[in-house]
């Protein structure tokens, strides 16, 4: 139950941050990493991209699938996890 809440919350953080951009930049600066990839003054791009990245994780956390594609990752590098 609490792996649903956690999705939730990804969900409307990653909402807020695609449907409202401009906040987070007010909020929390322009990172200075998104100049290299979006040019220069494109934050709100970067928070609307981030934004969708939480929303897909999010979805997959809610639904279980996150567990199979971080085994299937990971997993072979510890050859006890199955």
């Amino acid at each position: 139950m609490a792996i649903f809440f956690l999705g939730l919350f990804g969900l409307i953080v990653g909402f807020l941050m695609v449907w409202k951009p401009a906040k987070f930049v007010e909020a929390l600066g322009e990172p200075s990493w998104t100049e290299k990839i979006f040019s220069s003054g494109r934050g709100t791009t970067a928070y609307q991209t981030i934004g969708i990245v939480v929303i897909i994780i999010s979805i997959m956390i809610m639904t279980g699938l996150i567990q199979g594609m971080f085994l299937s990752i990971v997993g072979p590098l510890f050859g006890a996890i199955k």
